[in-house]
């Protein structure tokens, strides 16, 4: 049934952003850099704070393509570094990062509304997400894989003909996974928030 409902949104979007009145559109790349923070998740925490709670760094890049009328559609692929690392003096965990990619819908405020303005945008979609962990003596190394679900929200403006700034706050959770938590024996779970800066081109 779920998968049923994603196949009808997807030919949705796609009969929407081929309707010849609608055709017309940006395509950008935006880098970004940022910060994740308020990370969770039901993995053992062999430091004495939670790491995946503090905040730490973001970098990515995303191609979007987006009808003058709002609807687009977005590829958004990003790396969380030093995710469930603490800053205590006790640290355990010696390297951790967390690599998602993920596919997205995304509806604009109409350029007819924004005109040269700021166009504030929201996003929502699925995608990978992978969590890495190590530990010096490898005691509860983490490696799993999940299915991420995306929502999110921004604004994209121009300062000139093909350059300018992107400004974006995502929340990004797991789904479901195949793997299993070290601490309950549940399916693996994760969340964050995301912050980002980024310059798009045209």
């Amino acid at each position: 049934m779920r998968v049923s409902r994603l196949l009808a949104a997807a030919a949705v979007a796609g009969a929407v952003l081929c309707t010849p009145s609608l055709a017309r559109g940006d395509i950008f790349v935006s880098p970004f850099l940022g910060v994740k923070f308020k990370g969770g998740g039901n993995q053992l925490d062999l430091d004495v704070e939670d790491g995946a709670q503090r905040v730490s760094s973001s970098v990515g890049i995303s191609g979007v393509l987006v009808m003058d009328a709002g609807p687009g559609v977005e590829i958004d692929i990003a790396h969380q570094s030093r995710f469930f690392e603490c800053k205590c003096g006790t640290q355990i965990v010696s390297r951790s990062g967390v690599t998602t990619l993920s596919g997205n819908l995304l509806l604009a405020l109409p350029i007819s509304i924004t005109r040269e303005s700021l166009r504030p945008y929201a996003v929502a979609g699925l995608g990978w997400m992978h969590a890495a962990a190590n530990d010096p003596i490898g005691f509860n190394p983490v490696n799993n894989d999940y299915l991420g679900l995306t929502l999110g929200v921004g604004a994209v403006g121009f300062l000139t003909d093909v350059v300018g700034l992107r400004f974006d706050l995502r929340y990004l959770k797991s789904v479901s996974s195949s793997d299993t938590s070290t601490v309950s024996n549940d399916l693996a779970r994760l969340k964050f928030w995301r912050a980002t800066v980024g310059v798009v081109f045209r």
